[in-house]
Order: C-alpha cells, then structure tokens, then sequence
C-alpha cells in the first residue's frame, strides 16, 4: 500500500467478521495534530504512521483521551447498548478503522482542502483492496458524502428511519466485490447512539 500513510487499525478478528460476522471498516475522515509536517509527501513509515493503530489501542485498553468520547459513542452504536471494557475490545478487534484524508489538519473539526481529499483517493482504493470489506461505514454526512471518490460507485435503495434518508450504496472492486457502504452523522458531536443503532441494525 505505497500511498497509505496513516496505517489502518485492524483488529485480530476482523479476516473472520469476528462478532459481526462481517468484514466491516469504519471510515473517518482526518486526524489532528498542531506542530509538525511529517505526514506530506510520500509515505515514510514511522511513529507518525501509527497514529490511527496508536488511537484505537488506547481506546481498548481503556485510556482517556481527547477521542474517547467519539469511539464509545460509536461503539455503542453498533451493539446498541452501553459498553463495558470487555465489549469494547472485542468490538474493536472485529474492525478494521482508518482515515480518509492522508495529512493530518492543525485543529479539530476542521477540514482538509480539496486536494488532499483528491490525493487520498488513491490510498482508499488500496485499503479496500487489500482488506476487502463487506461494509464500510463512513464517519459524516455532508464533507465526506461529497468529496468521497465517484469510482465504482453506485447509489443504493432508499432507506429511511423514521423520516431520515440514509446515504448509502456501493462501491465495486476491481475483483468485482462489492463494499455496500452507509454514512452516519460523525460520533464527535450530535450522535445519537441509540438511533444510529437502529440505521445499523438493518445492515449487521
């Protein structure tokens, strides 16, 4: 994968599906950081590289961080229940994680220009070769439903939950898999746990 910079988390579980029985990849859209430039220009594999695989260990083994919140929130989401440590290990080693832009912004909720959203593409298409998911979901509704790639892409059946339209769809490998993939609000602010599980329920 010579164009990921950021690496993606993998769980020990996620080849089987592990509690999901599927293989699903979560999809952010940046990291955050305010001092250094390391992650432009080519990849150079080093503990800057390790950012994302660093982010979820620490949510697993339980240490408080600035993104916490965010992970739990999510994870919560996908079983539909307040979680215990336990849970939340084993949520996270049946997922794969990784985010989309491949430079980190100075501030949080801040986006990324354009261009670093059209010179990620490549390196999105590369994880979804190499982990093949079943199912990816993808962390925000309006950036990253419009800068996402249009390649392979297809628009899926209306779905509505209680009068919301979920954006959904698939995208086609060039094997021929198809990765059905949805968009939920971004677990940072403004996300129902309780009713995002109930748009999640009608895929896992």
């Amino acid at each position: 994968m010579k164009n990921v910079f950021f690496k993606p988390w993998i769980g020990e579980n996620y080849e089987s599906g592990g509690i999901f029985d599927q293989k699903i990849l979560v999809l952010g859209e940046s990291h955050y950081c305010d001092g250094c430039d390391k992650c432009s220009g080519a990849p150079t594999y080093g503990e800057c590289a390790d950012f994302t695989i660093n982010v979820v260990q620490k949510i697993i083994n339980g240490d408080s961080s600035r993104w916490s919140g965010t992970f739990r929130k999510f994870e919560r989401s996908l079983i539909g229940r307040d979680t215990t440590s336990k849970e939340a290990s084993k949520i996270w080693q049946s997922l794969a994680f990784y985010n989309y832009l491949q430079v980190a912004v100075p501030n949080p909720r801040e986006a990324g220009d354009w261009y670093d959203c059209d010179n990620s593409e490549t390196a999105f298409f590369e994880i979804l070769d190499h982990q093949n998911p079943d199912l990816l979901i993808v962390w925000g509704v309006t950036r990253m439903w419009d800068n996402m790639p249009s390649k392979g892409w297809n628009n899926g059946p209306q779905i509505v939950i209680d009068g919301y339209s979920v954006k959904n769809g698939w995208y086609t490998l060039g094997n021929g898999h198809r990765v059905r993939a949805i968009w939920v609000y971004h677990p940072s602010t403004g996300y129902s746990w309780e009713w995002w599980n109930k748009v999640i329920r009608e895929l896992i």
